[in-house]
């Protein structure tokens, strides 16, 4: 699996539980290697008792449950100055580019 048709995989499944137009899958960019997943939720979400990391771990599983390979980076080593942790980083807010052409549009 590329990583363009990764990304789709992950978007189609984090839409059908979030809503179309409120995720974005990014891959690859820039020094860090990676995805990341942004997932709009306004302050309604929060207000009906959706947290941050519980949210994170429910997306964690969705991408799990539907056999989507991150994969991991660092060394499994205490030791290790590198550090070890998933591929993946969630964020619940949408990306700065598109808050930024939505901010245009209202101006």
């Amino acid at each position: 699996m590329t990583t363009a048709q990764r990304n789709r995989a992950i978007k189609t499944l984090l839409e059908k539980h979030y809503g179309k137009g409120r995720v974005w899958v990014r891959g690859s960019r820039g020094t860090a290697y990676g995805w990341v997943v942004y997932i709009d939720l306004n302050e309604a979400d929060y207000e009906q008792g959706k947290y941050r990391s519980d949210e994170s771990r429910k997306v964690q599983q969705l991408i799990r449950d539907a056999n989507i390979e991150i994969g991991t980076y660092g060394y499994d080593d205490p030791g290790s100055d590198y550090g070890y942790g998933s591929k993946i980083n969630i964020s619940f807010y949408k990306p700065y580019d598109v808050m930024v052409k939505e901010e245009k549009k209202v101006a």
